[in-house]
């Protein structure tokens, strides 16, 4: 079974956006990616033709990666769950899936958003921004990924109940899709090494399993219900490496992109001009990558990086 795997790249001019990308990704050994189409904290926008397109298409095709099974995530200068008075919500969300579509990637990928007042209120907004989206980019192919949430405060999609309302209030529109981060989901209370026990839970609510369309694959590093959202490496976190090999080796979502989402290892190192050290942030994609491809669990190859997790955790052997 040839898993379809991933992580979040930096798309910049200095590494020529996509075709750094795709360089990148064959690095990792990976076969799909994740991107933003800009800075996630502005909408300041290159223009996608300048994105080295074609170059990046000729060489993902060389190496088996098919944009189709690519991902963008929605940046964060926005909530989806707020009253979208002046238009500036859906006109940033329509400008971004015209991008990703423009790039030949189909999955968009949006947090729902924090509710003010109540959660009704929120819900009601989200429908409403949703829709008026579907309606500006009813001639685009793409899917309108929502994200489960951790429950930080006033989050919705901590609880599935709550996106399957947001589907239903929307017609289920067949543009409407989910993305399951196991992070988000472990922290809002979900356990998933009971994996069948929550796949039913899903179909019941979602008529199948065929609205998942991306997973968010990472650890984490509170306990079950924690609403904290702080990811975790592999095999150092609450969900345990088990059930993350359990959720890539499934018989469904091993069809669907999976996107590695765990936190960069640190590292010391020492300044060239001076004894003094400092610490940087190092890729652990590689390896994650490569841990899920051969399912086994090995630690760190680099000695001189430390991961970021709880301390008092066990390790998995």
């Amino acid at each position: 079974m040839s898993l379809i795997l991933g992580s979040h790249i930096s798309l910049n001019q200095k590494s020529k956006y996509l075709l750094g990308v795709v360089e990148e990704t064959i690095c990792n050994g990976a076969n799909c990616f994740m991107i933003f189409t800009g800075p996630p904290q502005n909408v300041k926008r290159v223009d996608t033709s300048l994105f080295y397109k074609e170059e990046a298409l000729e060489l993902a095709k060389q190496h088996n990666i098919d944009f189709s099974n690519c991902v963008v995530h929605a940046p964060y200068v926005f909530n989806l769950a707020g009253l979208d008075t002046d238009g500036y919500i859906v006109n940033i969300l329509q400008s971004e899936i015209e991008r990703t579509v423009s790039l030949g990637i189909k999955y968009f990928v949006v947090h729902p958003g924090s509710f003010r007042e109540s959660k009704d209120e929120g819900i009601d907004n989200i429908v409403k921004n949703i829709l008026e989206v579907f309606r500006r980019t009813s001639h685009l192919d793409y899917f309108f990924c929502l994200e489960t949430m951790a429950g930080k405060r006033n989050q919705i999609g901590a609880c599935l109940e709550d996106l399957q309302l947001i589907f239903s209030k929307c017609n289920w529109d067949p543009k409407l899709a989910l993305c399951l981060d196991t992070c988000h989901l472990h922290d809002s209370g979900y356990d998933l090494s009971k994996l069948e026990e929550f796949k039913k839970k899903l179909s019941n609510l979602f008529g199948g399993l065929e609205r998942v369309k991306v997973i968010h694959l990472g650890d984490s590093m509170n306990s079950i219900g924690a609403r904290k959202d702080r990811h975790a490496n592999y095999g150092l976190g609450h969900i345990g490496w088990e059930t993350i090999l359990k959720w890539a080796y499934d018989d469904y979502f091993s069809s669907l992109p999976i996107i590695v989402e765990t936190p960069y290892w640190k590292k010391q190192v020492k300044s060239k001009r001076s004894k003094e050290t400092r610490e940087i942030l190092v890729s652990p994609y590689k390896h994650e990558i490569s841990l899920l491809r051969n399912k086994k669990w090995e630690p760190i190859p680099n000695k001189d990086c430390l991961p970021i997790y709880d301390k008092n955790l066990k390790t998995t052997n």
